[in-house]
């Protein structure tokens, strides 16, 4: 929906000049130095699908809100251009809009939605809410039903005729969200609008902001500094470091494949809970960590090399997990789907962990899950897929690795095996 090829902003009075600095290879530092000219965002590359929710992340000075400012040209760039997608219109290139294009695009296309609210303190919360509509040339009494609407959806209903200087932060803040969702526009552009509301109301929103866009389903490019928050509600994350994108990638890869030391950085410390999922902390079922060692009818046992007195696993000819079997025992443990128990692990955990059962889950379940079931169950993990195959499992070694490594075992292993051999270079 939106397309950016080798976007460049730089700031100074005769901005163009730096670009073939720029091409040859100068860092922002060396072009403000030499010229005076501030590099802001340089060659930036990206692109938006419709319905996915982009962040663009990134710390103070690194370029992210003058990128933003560049797709809907409240910022003119220096060089690159940018295009917008949609159904009704295919095709269109922001950069070469004239004035009154830009115009029509800002008030049905895009919608803004910024850090410190921009909230009109002489008009209601549904005056403001309704701005937008205001602008579109709506009728007035369409316009309040809609106004009504989509306060009712970001938790305001009843606070119509209230002042913004009657609401707490994070009340303004819906109402700044409420004016763009108003607009039925196509994108929403928000410009790090949780950063300056209180921890606990910023998850809050965030939460909120996901359920309105499963709701809504649109496409929304996010600013922010925090990378949990990127993660939390991003589909696609961009990195941004002094000026340019480092980085693209779903929030999965970037907290396992770093690609700089920028952004090995910023995922040291990072919650990869709702991030990492169970197939990349996997054990995987194959010959290098798991032993054949007796079969019984149609079912052939494996067991973990590590631990060839722990528990085995069956499986059928067509390699579906049929059996999980306790040390010293001859019958199977139940095997149960891991989402069902985890919604009620706080209250099996107070009864102690089980030792009859075992917990399935699929490969694209979240490390949160997993850990909720493993509190609930002293048997390993099992994972599957969508046709019973074993995939691998997890105990706590893979609990403990994921959650300190942030990788599996496998991307461990081929890492290790790089780092071991002089010629490698640098390994993931």
């Amino acid at each position: 929906m939106i397309r950016a090829e080798g976007v460049t902003k730089v700031f100074g009075k005769n901005a163009g000049s730096a670009i073939p600095l720029l091409e040859q290879g100068k860092t922002k530092d060396e072009i403000q130095a030499e010229t005076g000219h501030i590099v802001g965002v340089k060659d930036a590359n990206f692109e938006l699908e419709p319905g996915e929710v982009f962040c663009i992340m990134g710390l103070s000075g690194s370029g992210k809100s003058t990128l933003i400012r560049c797709v809907n040209r409240l910022i003119d760039p220096t060089a690159g251009r940018i295009f917008f997608k949609d159904r009704e219109n295919g095709e269109r290139e922001i950069t070469a809009m004239n004035d009154a294009e830009l115009r029509e695009l800002r008030k049905h296309d895009m919608s803004m939605v910024f850090q410190h609210f921009a909230l009109f303190p002489h008009r209601t919360v549904l005056a403001n809410t309704i701005y937008g509509l205001e602008i579109q040339h709506r009728n007035a009494e369409e316009s309040q039903q809609v106004g009504r609407k989509v306060l009712d959806m970001v938790g305001l209903g009843g606070w119509e005729d209230a002042y913004p200087h009657e609401l707490s932060g994070g009340m303004q803040q819906r109402v700044g969200l409420a004016r763009a969702l108003a607009t039925e526009a196509k994108v929403l552009l928000m410009d790090e609008p949780f950063s300056a509301l209180d921890p606990l109301i910023k998850v809050n929103m965030q939460r909120e902001l996901t359920r309105i866009q499963k709701e809504l389903d649109r496409t929304i490019l996010f600013i922010t500094h925090d990378l949990d928050e990127a993660m939390r509600i991003g589909n696609h994350i961009a990195i941004m470091d002094a000026g340019e994108v480092v980085q693209i990638g779903n929030p999965e890869d970037i907290l396992v494949n770093p690609k700089t030391e920028y952004v090995a950085n910023f995922v040291e410390h990072a919650d990869p809970t709702g991030v990492l999922t169970a197939g990349t902390i996997v054990l995987p079922f194959d010959d290098t960590q798991f032993e054949r060692v007796a079969e019984n009818g149609e079912l052939v046992y494996y067991v973990r090399r590590s631990h060839p007195e722990g528990f085995r696993f069956g499986i059928d000819r067509k390699r579906r997990l049929q059996a999980v079997v306790r040390p010293g025992h001859h019958e199977s443990v139940e095997i149960a789907p891991l989402v069902q128990i985890a919604e009620h692990a706080a209250e099996i955990a107070r009864t102690g962990r089980r030792d009859d059962i075992a917990l399935r889950c699929d490969a694209q379940t979240v490390l949160r899950t997993v850990l909720k079931g493993r509190s609930c169950s002293t048997v390993p993990t099992v994972v599957t897929d969508a046709d019973g195959r074993l995939r691998g499992i997890i105990d706590e070694p893979e609990l403990i690795h994921g959650i300190l490594e942030k990788r599996g075992h496998r991307e461990h292993a081929e890492a290790t095996a790089a780092d071991e051999k002089p010629s490698a270079g640098g390994a993931g």
